[in-house]
């Protein structure tokens, strides 16, 4: 389904609003075809009792599902903000070390956000993480390593780059992890079936106008859900994806820092 993100909201939206909307009158009139009775009035009251039990569960089903996408997309981007927030603050940390390789870490790092920012974004999009990404935060990583506290300021300095440049770690560790992460399967054909359970009640209903139009409106409903979920499951793919912009603006901030704070360690 991964082509759908590659489409406009709107046209995302329609694809699967229309395609709920499609299933549910052909699947109505095909079912009272190959099932020829009219159901007496005690029969649709049973069935609209059970119809009701039915959407009610159903309902509460994706209500879960829906919240529980949202909190996945919105602790999604939580990380892409602390991660960014992390980056900019071990920038500043380097700089003010201020040796030759602290300023190598600092390109590395510079070059880490970059690459975050410009290539890894995409491989997001498909619930993958980027090499490339890996090979440069190892690097300055290793860097940072490299430092040597030869002053009281720079020794006061290496317990708080260490703990920052260990919180970038940790928080790239957690943007992936909700990359990858993904209504199962299972949960998927649960809700499905229940889509199917809940439509398949309105069989008793006579083909009036009103019910069809009755039909008509549930189909769209539960589409829209749908369209909600889908929208949400892949918080780095789509229209409403997540922006790569706490990067940006964490990148920019290093620039103007060397713009106004330029020195040669």
């Amino acid at each position: 389904m991964l082509f759908l993100y590659n489409l406009p909201g709107w046209l995302m939206a329609v694809c699967i609003v229309g395609t709920v909307f499609g299933l549910a009158y052909p699947g109505y009139f095909l079912i009272r075809q190959v099932w020829r009775r009219s159901f007496t009035d005690v029969e649709t009251n049973v069935s609209m009792a059970v119809l009701t039990v039915i959407a009610t569960i159903y309902a509460l089903l994706l209500a879960f599902v829906a919240v529980s996408v949202w909190q996945s997309f919105g602790a999604a981007e939580t990380a892409v903000v602390n991660e960014a927030n992390s980056v900019g603050q071990l920038a500043r940390d380097l700089s003010i070390f201020d040796s030759a390789e602290s300023l190598e870490a600092r390109r590395m790092l510079r070059k880490y956000a970059d690459i975050v920012a410009t290539v890894e974004w995409h491989d997001m999009e498909r619930g993958q993480s980027n090499s490339e990404a890996w090979n440069a935060f190892d690097r300055m990583f290793h860097t940072i390593g490299e430092l040597e506290p030869d002053t009281p300021r720079r020794e006061a300095l290496m317990p708080e780059i260490w703990a920052t440049a260990n919180d970038v770690l940790n928080e790239r560790r957690t943007r992936l992890h909700t990359a990858e992460a993904a209504v199962p399967l299972t949960l998927w054909a649960v809700v499905l079936i229940g889509s199917a359970l809940t439509m398949g009640t309105t069989v008793v209903l006579a083909p009036t106008r009103f019910h069809l139009w009755i039909i008509g409106l549930l189909a769209t409903s539960i589409g829209l859900v749908f369209y909600l979920i889908a929208a949400m499951d892949r918080p780095f793919a789509g229209e409403q994806s997540i922006s790569p912009a706490p990067f940006h603006l964490a990148i920019e901030n290093m620039d103007r820092w060397d713009t106004e704070f330029a020195h040669t360690p």
